[in-house]
């Protein structure tokens, strides 16, 4: 059905939970926002969604997932979804809330995935298809930078003018997708003597433990802003460095919004899904043969992680390149 674009007031727009994720999902809102721009649009998310849609210009409310919901309240939900009459629904999860709600337009449900391996950036947009002219073009991230955001990440770096700027990141949602804490700790003291460079190691709370790990041999090169910087920061610090280093998790998508050339290292996870998309990036995985298995459990039941086998070494030919590249475009 083509969409007639005069009848498109509503929009309610379906994201996923995690911030790598949801990262991955706002060239789906930024499209729609031009396709549609007097339409309002809702959003419904995870928790970590909240500090990027709150402030796009496009979107009037926001909802959250509620994890371990009963059958009422699911159905509650979709009742109050119905009453907004909405005119246009794309679910990113893939459910069957769009037919449930009754919009006259919306993404289709995927029954049988298609076996052709797609980034999940173009996954995501190709649920506009059908709806949209061209979902793939001019397609663009979003995530904020307020003015404080600017302004911390201008202090944190006063002194730093004339350093290359790394920001590792050794953390990760899944321990097996962590690349050893001491191979961290032993490439930034290979970075930091062989380079004039700043480092700047970035996690969140669960990461803590990993960070201090990472930076606790005494480093005037090293800095910790595990914990201390928020998205909007974290996106600014990330888009002034010359290089992020990090394991398949959220940074990652980060620099792929900012367009910073990334090392990641990727353990069971296919980065031909989940890989960095800025121009000069390189993906750094074990000689296995059982990966990508993309499975939560190591189905070989090593004992060692398959992300051990990445070499330290080959990480930093990596992390060279990308610098040396960066200094004969200067």
């Amino acid at each position: 059905m083509k969409t007639d674009k005069s009848q498109v007031k509503k929009i309610l727009l379906i994201t996923l939970s995690n911030l790598g994720d949801i990262i991955l999902t706002t060239p789906v809102l930024e499209k729609l926002h031009d396709e549609f721009p007097e339409a309002w649009i809702d959003v419904l998310t995870g928790n970590p969604g909240e500090a990027i849609f709150t402030r796009h210009p496009g979107v009037r409310k926001i909802s959250f997932f509620k994890k371990h919901r009963t059958l009422s309240k699911r159905s509650e939900q979709v009742i109050k979804l119905r009453s907004k009459k909405y005119d246009l629904v794309i679910d990113l999860k893939n459910s069957l809330i769009p037919y449930l709600v009754g919009a006259k337009y919306h993404s289709r449900l995927s029954v049988f995935p298609s076996k052709k391996v797609n980034h999940k950036k173009d996954e995501h947009l190709s649920k506009l298809k059908g709806l949209v002219a061209d979902p793939f073009s001019n397609n663009r991230f979003f995530i904020p930078v307020p003015d404080e955001d600017r302004k911390f990440i201008d202090e944190a770096l006063t002194h730093d003018a004339d350093r290359k700027l790394i920001v590792v990141n050794p953390g990760a949602k899944s321990e097996l997708k962590r690349w050893p804490a001491w191979k961290f700790r032993k490439l930034i003291r290979r970075i930091t003597t062989r380079t004039d460079s700043r480092i700047f190691v970035i996690g969140n709370e669960d990461d803590k433990a990993t960070a201090e790990k990472v930076t606790s041999e005494k480093n005037g090169s090293v800095v910790n802003m595990c914990c201390k910087t928020s998205l909007g920061a974290l996106a600014e610090l990330i888009r002034r460095a010359d290089l992020v280093i990090t394991n398949d998790s959220a940074p990652l998508h980060v620099a792929s919004a900012v367009g910073t050339p990334t090392v990641a290292i990727f353990g069971p996870t296919d980065e031909k899904k989940y890989g960095p998309l800025a121009e000069g990036s390189i993906v750094m995985s074990p000689e296995v043969d059982c990966r990508p298995c993309e499975k939560p459990d190591c189905r070989k039941k090593r004992e060692v992680r398959c992300i051990s086998g990445v070499r330290t070494k080959k990480v930093f030919e990596a992390a060279r390149e990308i610098l040396d590249k960066g200094e004969d475009s200067s």
